[in-house]
C-alpha cells in the first residue's frame, strides 16, 4: 500500500532548461507558498544554469546529474515527480518515477507512440499511482464550464468540431534540441509536428471536448490528412485532417508554421441545438438556437500553467480531483499516430514559398502563397486544402 502523502509533497524537477524553465518557477512559486518541498532536481548542464542551481540549492533541493540517480536517491520517498523534458523521453521518465513510487507530471504529449503510452498507462495501474499530463487548457475554469454545458445539452447533441491555427515558425524552432521535427530520436517515437507540439493543446481540447462526459475524450479515426512540409525537417509544418469519433462526431483540424500571419487557436463546435466557440486567451461562447448566449473569459497561458499546477497539487490529497490523465491523452496520442499512418508527407517546392520576416519574428519563415487562404477557406467549408483549389506541385517526402 503506497504511503499517505505529506502535507507538504516532496517534489523531484528532471530538467531546468528550455521548456523546463515553465515548470522550475512553478515549483519556485509553490515552494515559496509552502504547498511543496523540493528535494531533487536533475541539472545536467549545471555550468549553464547557475542562478537556477544556486536557487536550487538555497531551496533544499539536491542536485543530480541523471534522472536515474534522483529517483534511486528518493525512492519510495518522493511524492510527484516533474518531467518537462523532450517528447523521447516522456515514457521511460515516467516509467520510472512510477516504478519507485512516485505520482507524476508529465509535460504534453502523453507520449510519441500508441506503444509508449500504453507502457505509461501499465506501469501506473501496476504502481498504483497517477499520472497527470501538462495538456495545460484542460484544466481552465473556462474548460470545465464548457464542457459541463456540453454534456448538458446546451446545444443539443455535439455533431461536428473544427479547429485552426496558424503560429509562424522560423528555422531556428526547429533547431533548438536534437528531436524538434523528427519522427523519431534517442531511440524513442517522437512524431514532432503542429498537431503534436505547438497545437497539441487544442487538438486535446477537441477531443475532451467531444467526450462523453466530463471525465472523458473522444478518441477518433482519421478520414483524410494531407501533411505537408516546407522547413527541412522529417515530419511536417502544416496539415488538415479529417476524422471521426466512434459515435460519430466529426473533427476538422487545420494548422500551419509556414505562415506570414498569426491566427489564434480557435474551436468552433457545432450542435444540433446551437453552436459553442473556444478562443485562446480571449473568450469561450455557449450560444443556444433558443435561450441566452453564455460567455466565460478564457485567462492567459501563463495563468492556466499555475491553475494545471495548483490541479496537480491538489489531486495528490484528493485522489477524485480531476487531471488531464493518461486515458484522456492515449486519445491524442493515438490520434496523431493514426495520422502518420493516413497520409505521406508532401515537400511543398522551394518555388511556392517566400522567406519573409512577420511582425515580431525575430528572423524569416518559409511562407507558403495562398495557403492561408487556403485554409481559412477550408476551416469555414471543412474542407481539404485542394478541394479549395488550392494546388501544391510537392514530392512525397515518404
Amino acid at each position: 500500500m503506497n504511503s499517505p502523502i505529506p502535507t507538504r509533497p516532496r517534489v523531484g524537477l528532471i530538467g531546468v532548461s528550455g521548456y523546463a524553465r515553465i515548470y522550475l518557477q512553478l515549483v519556485r512559486e509553490a515552494h515559496d507558498r509552502g504547498e511543496l518541498d523540493l528535494v531533487g532536481a536533475v541539472v545536467i548542464n549545471p555550468d549553464e544554469e547557475p542562478e537556477a542551481v544556486r536557487d536550487l540549492q538555497r531551496r533544499g533541493a539536491v542536485l543530480y546529474g541523471t534522472y536515474e540517480e534522483m529517483l534511486r536517491a528518493h525512492a519510495g520517498r518522493l511524492d510527484l515527480c516533474l518531467v518537462p523534458t523532450g517528447i523521447p523521453w516522456h515514457a521511460r521518465m515516467t516509467v520510472a518515477a512510477l516504478e519507485i513510487g512516485a505520482n507524476v507530471l508529465v509535460e504534453k504529449p502523453l507520449a510519441g507512440s500508441v506503444a509508449d503510452a500504453a507502457a505509461i498507462r501499465a506501469a501506473e495501474e501496476a504502481a498504483g499511482r497517477f499520472v497527470a499530463v501538462g495538456f495545460q487548457d484542460v484544466y481552465a475554469e473556462g474548460a470545465a464550464w464548457m464542457k459541463a454545458r456540453l454534456v448538458a445539452g446546451a446545444i443539443g447533441r455535439v455533431e461536428s468540431l473544427r479547429f485552426v491555427g496558424l503560429w509562424p515558425r522560423g528555422t531556428a524552432y526547429f533547431e533548438r534540441n536534437h528531436w524538434a521535427g523528427r519522427l523519431r530520436a534517442d531511440g524513442a517515437a517522437v512524431l514532432d509536428s503542429p498537431l503534436n507540439n505547438a497545437f497539441a493543446h487544442f487538438v486535446n481540447l477537441c477531443l475532451y471536448f467531444a467526450g462523453r462526459d466530463a471525465g472523458h475524450a473522444a478518441g477518433a479515426r482519421v478520414d483524410t490528412a494531407e501533411l505537408f512540409r516546407a522547413h527541412a525537417i522529417e515530419t511536417f509544418d502544416t496539415a488538415v485532417v479529417r476524422a471521426t469519433s466512434p459515435e460519430g462526431v466529426a473533427f476538422w483540424f487545420g494548422v500551419s508554421h509556414t505562415c506570414a500571419q498569426t491566427r489564434e487557436p480557435e474551436i468552433y463546435i457545432q450542435g444540433s441545438a446551437g453552436h459553442a466557440e473556444w478562443r485562446h486567451e480571449q473568450r469561450c461562447v455557449i450560444t443556444p438556437d433558443r435561450g441566452p448566449v453564455e460567455e466565460r473569459p478564457l485567462p492567459d497561458t501563463s495563468e492556466t500553467r499555475r491553475t494545471m499546477f495548483a490541479s496537480v497539487l491538489k489531486r495528490l490529497h484528493q485522489p477524485a480531483f480531476p487531471v488531464c490523465d493518461t486515458a484522456m491523452a492515449a486519445c491524442h496520442t493515438a490520434l496523431i499516430e493514426d495520422i502518420h499512418r493516413a497520409a505521406r508527407i508532401e515537400v511543398i517546392p522551394a518555388s511556392q514559398i517566400d522567406w519573409q520576416t512577420p511582425p515580431g519574428a525575430p528572423a524569416p519563415v518559409p511562407v507558403v502563397r495562398g495557403l492561408e487562404r487556403a485554409l481559412d477557406r477550408a476551416f469555414t467549408a471543412r474542407c481539404t486544402l485542394r478541394e479549395t483549389g488550392f494546388a501544391v506541385e510537392a514530392a512525397v517526402a515518404r
